[in-house]
């Protein structure tokens, strides 16, 4: 089975204004969706649109955490979350449709005890065997110990599951090396870390070997437009979607996750849990949800997905 985990749930608002965003200006809002966000969640919302129901984990407190729980309710998306004593944050997506630019405006999330994350590893570990996958990530809360990432990725090989991280910076510094199955960053992420600029090919290669090094059997980057690079077993991947006209694209990375869980749990070869992966990602884009991939996006767009060895 599947499951997502998301330390810093959110409730997201993505605001659609009316005209050009400029800095400093006074902006209508044409259209407000609220929706529940989040790494994890999004990848449970993308797996919902293709019929697989990802029970959600994470932390949910406030009016915000029940307004959040209240639209899992309406969306059809399972949880098992910890109820703690602060207020879950709110984050906001500024899209301009004229310009085709999106801009994110994140707060930090609540804070978060010892005993908050031990009820967290509790329910984890109830859908934990041989053939659970997790997909995981997202900023850590405020109070969380960096090295989150790492006691729950041990939590999940203790039982024989499979740990899918998507984080940055620190948490995922600290993340890689307890070893998860795989590691899904996009550009700027590995950038930050690494320091170097993945413009060719050579460095491209050099990154994924950074985290193949590492011991991860499967290493992604996600590139935006530039689609996906991986590595798995000694061969290097070059995943390219077709280039469609964005509405949303936040969350693609997000079901990139999904769609690599979802081919794993299926047993797929490698190029087409790749090919699944991507093919999410990109269908992701055309709705203006975080995750909101609908099942009719992804098999229009599966064949036009090329996959090829570098």
């Amino acid at each position: 089975m599947i499951i997502t985990v998301t330390p810093n749930i959110s409730l997201d608002k993505t605001l659609t204004v009316d005209g050009s965003f400029e800095i400093g200006k006074t902006h209508r809002v044409k259209e407000i969706t609220y929706i529940p966000g989040g790494k994890g969640v999004n990848a449970s919302r993308a797996l919902l649109g293709l019929g697989y129901k990802a029970p959600v984990l994470g932390f949910i407190g406030g009016n915000t955490g029940k307004h959040i729980l209240s639209i899992f309710d309406y969306e059809g998306i399972k949880y098992d979350v910890v109820e703690i004593k602060g207020e879950s944050r709110t984050c906001y997506n500024i899209v301009d449709v004229i310009n085709n630019t999106q801009t994110e405006v994140l707060e930090k999330g609540p804070e978060i005890t010892e005993d908050d994350i031990k009820l967290l590893e509790a329910k984890i570990l109830k859908y934990l065997s041989e053939n659970t996958i997790v997909c995981m990530g997202g900023s850590l809360p405020p109070g969380a110990p960096i090295d989150l990432y790492v006691r729950l990725v041990n939590l999940i090989k203790s039982k024989g599951g499979k740990a899918i991280l998507d984080t940055s910076g620190k948490a995922l510094e600290a993340g890689i090396k307890s070893k998860p199955f795989a590691v899904k960053p996009n550009r700027a992420e590995v950038e930050a870390i690494l320091g170097i600029k993945l413009d060719t090919v050579e460095n491209i290669k050099k990154a994924l070997d950074y985290f193949s090094n590492e011991g991860i059997e499967l290493s992604v980057i996600s590139m935006g437009k530039d689609g996906v690079y991986a590595h798995n077993r000694g061969k290097y991947y070059k995943v390219t979607p077709p280039v469609l006209k964005p509405l949303n694209a936040v969350g693609s990375g997000d079901s990139v996750v999904a769609g690599i869980a979802l081919g794993l749990e299926q047993k797929l070869d490698m190029p087409e849990v790749l090919r699944l992966g991507a093919a999410m990602g990109t269908a992701n884009v055309l709705t203006l949800n975080p995750g909101g991939v609908r099942k009719e996006d992804v098999e229009d767009i599966l064949p036009k997905v090329e996959v090829t060895t570098i």
